[in-house]
């Protein structure tokens, strides 16, 4: 058995002789960049305390790299099972090396909230934010302790993880009873948030989804529902991160396409029962026209059942049925009235009374 090679822990081992362990500080991303986007492996620079010091003349593009050693949960690759490296530049990091093996990173150390960073020196501790990762303000810090970093404006932790509530009003909510034994039937079912109908009729400023979205465009196209609504959910979509900048654009001269013809037919379209003005979106006003049929405005303006459209309108679009067309009605100011008469006792005498007598035969007056 000691022949077989790298089964013996021992100075006969190829694998296990003089073993060494190391830690050193990843350097900046800029001396690394071309590793980064197109090399091979999970490689990065690493200046190791002990081969490099804060006065020596060596540049940090020039240092070796250093090999990651992934765990067991991460995956090879093999199966697609696999996980991402999640070291950044400045990261405190701890390997082995050994005549026969390479240079292997193994574990990264967490950063604390006491931890400052330097942007000088040579095991400078850089923050992690590199190109295209801008901070945002996500969390409370670049750190990574048992309580964890908090999302600003919330209520920071109190509680380590071990020592947090069982999530039961969280079961409660999805319809499981947390203190019911056994085996939870139709699980999928219940932890499966209902799916919106994508059929309701959409107002702007409402909740838009995706699918929502080409809804809209899809009855617009039949013209079931008007331009204006496309337009509006175009526009909703940009601001909501639905759909990018170019594809609203295209929705949006679409919809005005559509308001284009429909201000031409002067259409109209009905919802829940209601008939809007395809223009103006605002509900067809309806009318009894001399047979008793209910007609709109447009209808009564043409009606010449009485061998003359029925009533007039005013400036404002204000309807008058014939009989209360202005011509046919009698300004109250043009009304001749006579308010009668009062005696010197100022006693009353209405209009057309003035010679009249009393029963005993004397005149008012």
């Amino acid at each position: 058995m000691k022949e077989t090679p790298n089964t013996d822990p021992n100075k006969q081992s190829h694998l296990g002789h003089k073993v060494e362990f190391w830690c050193g500080v990843v350097v900046g991303y800029e001396h690394q960049e071309k590793q980064l986007s197109n090399g091979n492996d999970w490689r990065y620079k690493v200046r190791i305390i002990g081969d490099h010091s804060d006065v020596d003349q060596i540049d940090d593009e020039n240092l070796s790299y250093a090999s990651v050693l992934l765990s067991t949960d991460a995956g090879s690759g093999a199966a697609y099972k696999l996980k991402s490296v999640r070291i950044s530049q400045g990261d405190t990091v701890y390997g082995i090396r050994g005549p026969n093996i390479p240079t292997f990173i193994i574990g990264v150390e967490p950063r604390k909230r006491s931890t400052i960073l330097h942007s000088s020196g040579k095991f400078k501790t850089l923050s992690g934010f590199y190109g295209s990762l801008i901070k945002n303000n996500t969390l409370s810090g670049e750190f990574n302790e048992q309580l964890g970093p908090a999302t600003p404006g919330g209520a920071p932790y109190t509680k380590t993880k071990s020592e947090r509530d069982p999530a039961d009003q969280k079961l409660n909510e999805i319809g499981i009873d947390p203190n019911e034994e056994g085996v939870v039937e139709n699980v999928e079912e219940k932890i499966t948030p209902p799916k919106e109908d994508v059929t309701k009729d959409w107002k702007p400023g409402e909740h838009l989804s995706k699918d929502k979205l080409f809804d809209i465009q899809e009855k617009t196209k039949k013209r079931q529902s008007p331009g204006r609504i496309l337009f509006a959910a175009a526009t909703q979509a940009v601001v909501q991160g639905i759909i990018e900048e170019e594809t609203s654009k295209m929705l949006k001269a679409e919809a005005n396409e559509i308001i284009s013809k429909e201000k031409e037919n002067n259409n109209t379209y009905t919802v829940a029962g209601v008939e809007y003005d395809t223009a103006t979106g605002l509900p067809v006003e309806t009318y009894v026209n001399s047979q008793g049929e209910e007609v709109n405005l447009e209808d009564l303006r043409n009606d010449t059942s009485n061998g003359e459209p029925m009533g007039t309108f005013d400036d404002q679009g204000n309807y008058y049925p014939p009989e209360f067309e202005p011509e046919n009605l009698i300004r109250t100011d043009e009304i001749e009235t006579d308010e009668g008469t009062f005696t010197e006792g100022s006693t009353y005498i209405p209009p057309g009374f003035e010679g009249a007598t009393t029963i005993d035969g004397d005149s008012p007056t």
